[in-house]
């Protein structure tokens, strides 16, 4: 008879469930592991016991045999449990049924054969051992389901729930965007399941291809953020890897349907910061409607699981409007869009649309899943996937702190991402075992326009109307409409290939693991801007308007016209400005055609990137106290396509000379079909964990290693969509090109016969190039932390420093500025000609006008540029850039349904360059610089310097088996960072916006000129050191140039909470479950409170702020200022409501 004897489990053996931030248990992050050593009663290895693991609600069976020391582990295990493990030897029986496992992490279960079993609470000591497990060695976070299922979500994403880990900052609410240790949020990846469904191509700035994530949240089963992963199998990503795996079937059916719902009346109202008024949002409703169902095809053998969810919503719409509008108001009136679209279908039969949402306009999102998992036999398992995404989402193009748009500039964007997955996991010995893994993925991304016409935008600066609310900004401000200037030819598909296979073998102390993988992706992406044309209107000095009459006669005896734009009321500057609208007369105008025997086509991104990868590992545990794990991973690309080859750019340059006025010729020395083809990566990775002998649990963990990401897709097709020898810009007005003509009649409202004969105005190229030392982002990260129970209820305090280093990151250089033509005072390269320095070019709102009286001299900027070629930019490596981040954090384990957490952290990261966009001139103009092509580190512009978060869960069973849940969110942070610039263009780079400003020393030191001020009147100067001295960033930089992303808008705090309720079903076994989301509660209290006020990102520097606009150089060489009226505001961040509060109601029946 079978002596069914206890089993105790030893000190280690408590960990039962989950480690936070422990080593994978396998490759890509997608299944479990429960290992450990048994033990006789006397105290030896018990080796050839059988353990048999079997995953209660699926049957699933894993079979494993201890070794010579006692050791076994089983791997390939579905995340969460119950788990019930049973261990024979020499007849004898032993079994421990609960145990739950987490994405990714080795479970511990220690045990000694033929002794009394302890009593051991499995939630509890469960809880405990997500920290103190001998395979946590980085920094990351688990999530559990009870995790997913107890905290709001704003999107229904998992970005809402990777907030929980202190390391990762949610850096925009609105999209979603996340960063760690000051990275580009484009450096993160995200994978379901081990397949990527980030934005592989690298396009979107949030990292994730769709609005919400390309799989239901209802979907997902478990979810781990890597932050610092020194696994081997870890790739393609610098920053952070959101990891999760879907639902299974099991052996019962089970199932749930579920419906969620936010609309207007249930959020709070906007707020206008020019008015300092509120007004209630414009109505929408925004519905998920969907339904999961799984259970067994054949029992203990062959499982489904299947998701279909479609998520509806009006919630996104313009929160600008005109003045007098009920929204935050920008400095454009009604009467000029009246009469605007008046002139567009009478003059123009051109349809221009209205300030309206049209009707049917919403966010919709169609999911679809459906999983198979196999139990081959006890040592083979197989698991396919498949899932679809289709997403139509609206676009309010041109609707900005500066601008409005009429609808016609508006679009929806319709993707389609498409997975399958399919894995085959093989025990082959007990010690030995293999995944095999392929993966397709096929993504589109396409624009519905509302209109097929040019670019439009009438521009108004200066005076407002009478009566205008007092925090209206003077500055320029915008009326767009038309085509977007970026979708007038965009177009994108991605089709992704993974392979892996790898191998884990168990000897003795040592786990070895080993394997490789390959991932291909082919890239079609098609963005040719301007093709349809891009006008700009403004109000132009001194031209012969229709209401003005000649003041007199020049040499030639042609009329002269007195005309100074930013003297006139607003009325006569409106006025002027649809003249020119009228009259068919630009400010600026460019457009990009082919070159003759070319066609747009040829300037399409069309290539294949490849990435081979090898990997190998050890990790030995070396006694009961310490871990260390070590190997290397390496990768190596491949890009088999080249861009066409331009001669005229790789031939040498030819410099420029400022002193005799020579331009700039012949190429740039470079060959623009250089591409990452056959670039290596060795990547060694080692990480430890050391337990320490105490009567509290106490460790010490930490590693170091090199990772390579994948986010320089997008950044290596740039020289495949300008090669320069397809298409050329042809242009005037705008940067590089002379002034438009004054006689107007150049304006076609036809997008296929634009204007591109200019007498006056040679086309020229963009080219960009890969310099030759380019690499795909990598960084080495490395972390050291401590973790403590302390003696209170069972309270853990941790203590972690986490430092990076870039090896390689990009920046921009612009090859084609020419040399420079001055020299500030402040040293800086100024690149303008005579007239950029001649203060009488310059208008009162800080533009430059050939026309004003007294201008003399070429006004163009670049002066000295290669006029064959247009923008010429070059991807260059830099190794400058760095964080430091400090985490202390205080928490009490999940126990007895009860569980919280509290981290503060702080960041101290920098930067070369943001990255903000996809296009290369895009990269270059939107960070601040005080020489353009400066290889410098300042504070990153994703920083968050300070962030506390704290985490609260709580869940009872108050009613029978029905559970209540509470969970509560808080994350209080610094603002974002943003620089101090000149308005306008100061070096004359072609930027308008970019340029740090140089701050006096004092108070009439002589070191810069105010424009107005006399020797009697200071105004201006008292004026300008006024903001200076109300600003103590402005005041530490006196006598210098303030610092890149010094500066920081305020600090914001918002609380997320959820309350959920279980009731009983209509049937036996069934459930109801009612939620609800409260999100930014403190906004509920006071309206005041968990608004997000910024600095607007502007596609020049970045986010900025400004007070001053630079018009010119005195005699003396000084720089002479414009001061404005006020300093530019903070935008409140409210597109999507994320600076107001919000309920969503969630009502689900499980079955």
């Amino acid at each position: 008879m079978i002596n069914h004897k206890r089993l105790r489990l030893t000190q280690i053996a408590l960990s039962l469930s989950i480690a936070l931030a422990a080593a994978p248990s396998f490759a890509q992050n997608t299944t479990s592991s429960i290992g450990g050593r048994i033990s006789a009663n006397d105290g030896k290895p018990a080796a050839g016991a059988t353990v048999t693991i079997v995953h209660t609600e699926s049957g699933s069976v894993s079979n494993v045999t201890t070794d010579a020391e006692g050791r076994y582990v089983a791997r390939g295990l579905r995340a969460g449990g119950p788990y019930t493990i049973t261990i024979t030897k020499n007849g004898e029986v032993e079994k421990r049924e609960g145990v739950y496992v987490q994405l990714a992490e080795t479970a511990n279960v220690d045990a000694t054969l033929g002794a009394q079993m302890q009593t051991v609470n499995v939630t509890g000591t469960g809880a405990r051992a997500q920290i103190f497990n001998r395979s946590n060695m980085g920094a990351g976070t688990n999530i559990g389901a009870n995790e997913l299922a107890m905290q709001a979500s704003i999107q229904r994403n998992l970005q809402d729930y990777a907030r929980s880990d202190p390391r990762v900052s949610q850096t925009d609410k609105e999209r979603g965007e996340l960063s760690v240790a000051g990275q580009n949020s484009r450096y993160n990846s995200m994978t379901i399941d081990g397949v990527a469904v980030n934005d592989t191509f690298g396009l979107e700035s949030n990292g994730s291809p769709t609005a919400k994530q390309p799989i239901s949240i209802d979907a997902i089963q478990s979810v781990q953020v890597n932050v610092a992963n020194y696994d081997v199998t870890q790739k393609g990503y610098t920053g952070a890897n959101i990891n999760a795996v879907t639902k299974s079937g099991t052996n019962d059916v089970k199932g749930s349907v579920y419906y969620v719902f936010r609309n207007d009346s249930m959020a709070g109202d906007r707020y206008d910061n020019v008015k300092d008024s509120y007004y209630a949002p414009a109505p929408f409703r925004e519905t998920t409607k969907g339904i999961s169902v799984g259970g067994p095809l054949i029992q203990d053998k062959l499982f489904f699981f299947a998701n279909k969810e479609k998520l509806e919503s009006t919630r996104t719409a313009p929160n600008f409007g005109p003045l007098g509008s009920p929204m935050t108001n920008v400095g454009v009136t009604e009467s000029a869009i009246t009469e605007a679209q008046a002139i567009a279908q009478n003059v123009y039969k051109m349809p221009i649309g209205t300030t309206n949402v049209p009707a049917g306009t919403k966010l919709t999102v169609d999911d679809i899943l459906l999983k198979l998992d196999w139990n081959i036999n006890d040592n083979h398992r197989a698991m396919v996937r498949y899932s679809k995404t289709d997403q139509s989402e609206p676009m309010f193009t041109g609707v900005t702190a500066s601008g409005i748009a009429l609808n016609s500039a508006w679009r929806s964007q319709n993707k389609s991402i498409e997975t399958i997955v399919g894995q085959w996991f093989a025990d082959w010995t007990p010690n030995f075992s293999t995944e095999f893994k392929v993966s397709s993925r096929d993504y589109e991304s396409l624009p519905k326009n509302n209109s097929n016409l040019p670019t439009m935008a009438l521009q108004f600066s200066g005076a407002l109307p009478p009566g205008s609310p007092a925090g209206i900004s003077t500055n320029s401000r915008y009326l767009n409409f038309g085509t977007d200037q970026s979708y007038q030819f965009n177009v994108l598909r991605t089709k992704t290939k993974d392979a892996y296979l790898g191998a884990n073998w168990a000897l003795g102390d040592h786990e070895v693991k080993f394997g490789t993988d390959f991932s291909k992706n082919d890239v079609y992406n098609a963005f040719l801007q301007n093709v349809n044309g891009n006008y700009t209107f403004g109000c132009i000095n001194n031209v012969a308007y229709s209401f003005l009459k000649p003041t007199g006669k020049d040499k030639d005896g042609k009329d002269i016209y007195d005309f100074v734009c930013n003297s006139q009321t607003a009325a006569l500057h409106q006025q002027a400005v649809l003249e020119n609208f009228r009259t068919g007369r630009p400010s600026s105008y460019q457009v990009q055609v082919p070159l003759p025997g070319s066609s747009l086509e040829n300037a399409i991104a069309d290539f294949s990137l490849k990435n081979y990868g090898f990997f190998a590992q050890d990790v030995w545990t070396v006694n009961k106290q310490l871990t260390v794990q070590y190997g290397v991973r390496v990768d190596k690309a491949g890009i088999s396509d080249r861009p066409l080859y331009n001669a005229a750019a790789a031939a040498p340059l030819v410099a420029g000379n400022a002193q005799t006025g020579k331009v700039q010729s012949g190429g740039f020395g470079l060959n623009n079909t250089q591409t990452i083809d056959g670039q290596t990566l060795w990547q060694p990775r080692v990480g430890f964990n050391y337990k320490f002998e105490s009567a509290r649990p106490t460790q010490l963990r930490g590693g170091f290693g090199l990772f390579q990401g994948a986010a320089a897709t997008v950044w290596m097709s740039n020289p495949f969509a300008n090669p320069g020898v397809a298409t050329r810009i042809v242009g005037c007005g705008t940067s590089g090109f002379k002034a438009c003509p004054t006689v107007g009649g150049l304006f076609n409202p036809d997008p296929n016969a634009q204007p591109t004969n200019f007498s006056d105005a040679a086309p020229a190229a963009n080219v960009d190039f890969l310099s030759p030392n380019l690499r795909q982002p990598s960084i080495w990260k490395g972390n050291l932390a401590f973790e403590h129970e302390l003696p209170w209820m069972g309270l853990v305090f941790g203590a972690e420093y986490l430092r990076t280093q870039n090896k390689d990151a990009i920046y921009y250089q612009h090859l084609n500025l020419g040399a420079a033509t001055r020299i500030g005072s402040d040293g800086r390269e100024l690149y303008y000609g005579a007239g950029g320095y001649n203060t009488n070019c310059w208008t009162a709102a800080g533009g430059l006008s050939a026309t004003n009286k007294g201008c003399t001299g070429s006004i163009v900027a670049k002066a000295l540029k290669n006029p064959s070629f247009n923008n010429v930019m070059v991807a260059e490596k830099t190794d400058k850039g760095a964080g430091n981040l400090v985490t202390l954090s205080v928490s009490q384990p999940m126990t007895k349904g009860f569980g919280w957490s509290v981290a503060y952290t702080y960041t101290d990261a920098t930067e070369v360059s943001p990255l903000t966009s996809s296009v290369s001139t895009s990269n270059f103009n939107a960070r601040s610089i005080f020489n353009p092509n400066e290889n410098v580190a300042a504070n990153s512009g994703y920083l968050v310097k300070d962030r506390f978060n704290a985490v609260l869960n709580f869940q009872k069973r108050f009613f029978d088996n029905y559970k209540t849940s509470f969970g509560l969110f808080y994350e209080g942070r610094k603002g974002k960072p943003y620089s101090w610039t000149y308005n306008n263009d100061l070096n004359g780079d072609g930027v308008s916006g970019n340029d740090l400003m140089y701050i006096p020393s004092k108070p009439g030191s002589g070191e810069v000129v105010f424009r107005g001020d006399t020797a009697n009147n200071h105004a201006n100067e008292d004026r300008f050191w006024s903001f200076v001295n109300a600003n103590g960033d402005l005041r530490s930089s006196k006598g210098g140039v303030v610092k890149r992303n010094d500066s920081f808008s305020p600090w914001t705090n918002s609380f997320d909470m959820r309350v959920s309720q279980e009731v009983p079903g209509f049937f036996k076994g069934n459930k109801g479950v009612f939620t609800m989301d409260f999100f930014n509660v403190g906004n509920m209290i006071n309206r005041k409170w968990g608004r997000i006020n910024e600095m607007a990102f502007r596609s020049a520097g970045g986010q900025t702020r400004s007070f001053v606009d630079f018009v010119g150089l005195d005699d003396a060489g000084r720089y002479i200022y414009q001061v404005r009226d006020k300093v530019d505001d903070y935008t409140v961040r409210q597109q999507k409501g994320e600076s107001q509060w919000a309920i969503q109601a969630t009502v689900k029946y499980e079955f």
